[in-house]
């Protein structure tokens, strides 16, 4: 039974697929697996924690994004003040205080904007809150490795479960790298 137990509980924190960055995603991979909405943290996905403005980086990722037919939005924890200055630098829509893992402000969030799940991919670099929000919705995910090993205080905790859940996905092949699933498709 703990077994069972234990495998459902992991079944929360498993994504879709992995990768490195999304700076490392061939963006035809996202067509190939029917989404059109790609959703990112911001916080050690996008830039580091402590970056105030989009890198260029970022700037010019979001436009080859936009470029391609593909609606990037930021969905994070934080405050609004630092995702709006955020985000309106990049001319990208956001969901602040999304409260990641708990499912309902991304869901209610996705039902406004007439945004279909199937069409939807999470991509984060924590098990902990994306991910397991992704799973709890039930939206494809992908996640990625943190940008800075710098982190917020709120997130040092979720670090400690997020390196033992990656532990157990990669020792039990749970997930497979982005590019092994692309070159399946």
């Amino acid at each position: 039974m703990c077994g069972f137990l234990y495998n459902w509980i992991m079944k929360k924190y498993v994504p879709y697929c992995m990768a490195s960055s999304i700076y490392d995603i061939d963006l035809d991979f996202f067509k190939k697996i029917g989404v059109n909405y790609l959703l990112f943290d911001l916080d050690n996905t996008l830039d580091g924690p402590h970056t105030a403005l989009p890198s260029k980086k970022c700037v010019k990722l979001m436009e080859t994004i936009k470029k391609s037919g593909f609606t990037p939005i930021i969905i994070s924890n934080n405050k609004k003040k630092r995702v709006n200055k955020y985000s309106s630098e990049i001319n990208v829509d956001y969901l602040h205080r999304a409260f990641k893992p708990f499912p309902y402000r991304l869901k209610k969030y996705l039902k406004d904007k007439n945004i279909p799940l199937e069409s939807v991919i999470m991509i984060g670099d924590q098990t902990c809150t994306d991910i397991k929000c992704a799973n709890n919705i039930g939206i494809k995910s992908c996640l990625t490795t943190r940008l800075e090993s710098k982190d917020q205080i709120v997130t040092i905790l979720n670090r400690k479960i997020d390196e033992r859940n990656r532990k157990i996905i990669l020792k039990k092949n749970l997930s497979k790298d982005w590019r092994e699933l692309y070159a399946k498709i």
